[in-house]
């Protein structure tokens, strides 16, 4: 067995230099006589030199066992006494104030304190150096003290090294700690697995581990491995802290689009009204329930966006794509027709997207246009009544399209087509004299209506290519004669005028 010595001042120079670097400790207390009924424990100052004289070895070891609270726990008391610091206080004062041999006691001591802020992993390395250069066997709450330091400070290769000897010895681990120190490494899998493992057998967690688990896989993005810990943490009796914790579930899970676990938070806090979501979260849940086709959640995240500020036109059209994934055409229909009603932009892009989702399905697409118009006076968006006019041309469906034409004014607000839907138009007239007559004045009205030369010739460039359509159709002939006669006569016009 190794022979123990006695602390010299020039034995171990490594734990003094630590106990110093941790203490920093003010100048000649050691001359001044001690205050009366100052607390070694819970005065609020570091307790000078002559008030640790006064107390016995004893009663300073009985200090370090109250302030380590492994016996009992630690009371807080209305002094801001920094414990990790005193405890250093208290031993430094043992070993070179006193000349106390070093002992794992004391050691264990040390340990405790590594979970102080200002310590590191480093430290605890450097520490169990320094107990083996003494020749001092770790005991198994210095193990514990230290795996304790690693959940504050992560140090891997300590870690493994403490794991080691306490497997060797057959100790008994504290698998929650461990579980933090990896998480704190950042060995996410490894942490995860650790407490599944612990929670599928049963074992006892404290619920201030989940809660950490839930909020740093969310913050890294680990949605799914998240949502399942706060299923754990769920599962146990105590309830402390839960609302604050769904809430950021409610968070990472809508911004990640995580339907389940946004699904979970929205029934659990919003629609029992624990919470009232930010804005911010409002728009994630629209956009998660639109990818999923669940209108009711889009549509009451919607409305509760309502009270509070102005929609815009994403915000609808998250809600829109989520009754076109959900084949809900007619309400999609109408909450198109809502939005222009209400002044808010529909856009190209979205009212094609209606469009082509009711590909073939000419005559409902304008049942839902004049159910929105005639039954709830609600006005259509010029470009959707655009674009599923080209849609049923298109489709060969011409009397649908001239159906939208005859009510346009009715369903838009708006008595023209523009330009490009009325050259569409056109050759479908089907002979009837009157609306070519109209349709031909309004276009001749468009050529007019330009200011720039280039602008002129292109659009009448694209009006004699429908004067050359309606000519070629046997039923149009005629229209299509008196048409160009009349862009003719338009055409030279400008000429005449300038004559002499």
């Amino acid at each position: 067995m190794t022979q123990r010595r006695m602390y010299s001042a020039e034995s171990s120079p490594s734990i003094d230099a630590y106990i110093r670097d941790m203490l920093r400790p003010g100048p000649g207390g050691a001359t001044k006589p001690a205050p009366k009924q100052i607390s070694i424990v819970t005065g609020k100052a570091p307790p000078s030199d002559a008030t640790l004289f006064a107390a016995s070895i004893d009663e300073l070891i009985d200090h370090l066992h109250t302030l380590r609270g492994r016996e009992k726990p630690w009371k807080y008391t209305t002094s801001p006494v920094e414990r990790h610091k005193r405890i250093v206080h208290i031993v430094r004062h043992l070993v070179v104030q006193r000349r106390q041999r070093l002992t794992a006691f004391l050691y264990e001591c040390v340990v405790d304190t590594m979970g102080d802020p200002d310590s590191s992993g480093l430290s605890l390395v450097h520490l169990m150096k320094d107990m083996a250069q003494q020749g001092i066997e770790p005991t198994q709450a210095f193990y514990s003290g230290a795996l304790e330091s690693l959940m504050v400070h992560p140090n891997y290769v300590a870690l493994l090294e403490i794991l080691e000897h306490t497997r060797a010895r057959d100790w008994p681990e504290s698998r929650q700690t461990i579980a933090v120190a990896l998480l704190r490494d950042e060995q996410y899998e490894l942490a995860y697995d650790t407490l599944m493992e612990l929670h599928t057998s049963n074992t006892r967690v404290d619920p201030w581990i989940y809660d950490i688990f839930v909020f740093a896989l969310g913050r890294m993005g680990f949605v799914d491995e998240m949502t399942e810990i706060l299923a754990a943490r769920l599962s146990l009796a105590s309830t402390q802290g839960l609302g604050a914790l769904q809430f950021f579930a409610l968070d990472v899970c809508s911004a990640a689009f995580h339907y389940p676990g946004t699904v979970a938070g929205w029934n659990t806090l919003v629609r029992n009204g624990k919470v009232n979501p930010s804005d911010g979260i409002l728009e994630n849940v629209i956009n998660t329930a639109a990818r999923q086709a669940d209108t009711a959640l889009a549509s009451e995240a919607l409305d509760m966006l309502a009270q509070r500020t102005r929609v815009q036109d994403y915000h609808y059209d998250s809600v829109i794509d989520a009754f076109i994934l959900g084949d809900d055409l007619a309400s999609a229909t109408r909450l198109h027709c809502i939005m222009h009603t209400s002044g808010i932009p529909v856009t190209k892009a979205a009212a094609k997207r209606l469009v082509a989702a009711a590909a073939h399905r000419g005559r409902e697409l304008n049942a839902w246009l004049r159910s929105a118009s005639d039954e709830e006076s609600l006005l259509a968006p010029p470009r959707l009544v655009n674009a599923a006019i080209n849609r049923h041309v298109l489709e060969a469906d011409a009397d649908l399209a001239m159906e939208l034409y005859a009510r346009y004014e009715q369903l838009c607000g708006e008595k023209w087509p523009p330009l490009e839907v009325l050259l569409q138009l056109l050759p479908h007239c089907d002979g009837e004299s009157s609306t070519v007559a109209e349709m031909s004045d309004r276009l001749l009205e468009e050529l007019a209506a330009q200011e720039r030369e280039e602008s002129r010739q292109m659009v009448a460039q694209k009006l004699q290519v429908a004067i050359e359509r309606l000519m070629l159709d046997g039923r149009t002939a005629e229209e299509g004669r008196r048409f160009e006669e009349k862009l003719g006569a338009m055409l030279q016009r400008p000429q005449l005028e300038e004559g002499p």
